[in-house]
């Protein structure tokens, strides 16, 4: 349920920067070159970091409820589920990382920022999307576990 509410909060967060910059890209439809800072602000920290705890608390709980249970069905799902929240922490981590170092590297060298920034926004959209498969992969695991 947490895992819902976390991904609905993340998702209307992007919608809600979304829906902030189609107000200035309707006034400003010649600057094609603005799109890709725009895109670079909209996967913030805070989001990826969220994700990253939220995948951390996952895992941590489950490596806690692995100790307990079989190696039955519901010990393998449950250790799926514990890798699949272990391979999107670190996603997201580097993900939040990689920000990071990304926008710190666009202060220092401004002369050649739009490659930065497009490098930046394909680099970091890459990991953000794969950790939030993992994500789903762990979803999935668990409601094979607790769905039913």
């Amino acid at each position: 349920m947490l895992f819902v509410m976390v991904l609905i909060l993340v998702v209307s967060s992007i919608y809600s920067v979304s829906a902030q910059s189609d107000n200035e890209n309707a006034l400003d439809k010649n600057d094609r070159m603005r799109k890709v800072p725009d895109l670079d602000n909209m996967l913030t920290p805070t989001i990826t970091a969220t994700l990253t705890g939220l995948s951390l608390t996952g895992g941590t709980f489950l490596v806690n409820m692995a100790r307990n249970t079989d190696k039955d069905s519901v010990g393998i799902h449950i250790h799926l589920a514990r890798k699949f929240f272990i391979k999107a922490f670190f996603m997201f981590l580097i993900c939040t990382v990689l920000l990071f170092i990304f926008d710190f590297i666009e202060i220092l060298d401004e002369n050649n920022i739009l490659i930065y920034t497009i490098l930046d926004v394909i680099i970091t959209y890459a990991l953000f999307g794969i950790g939030a498969v993992y994500l789903v992969n762990a979803a999935k695991q668990l409601y094979t576990i607790y769905g039913k």
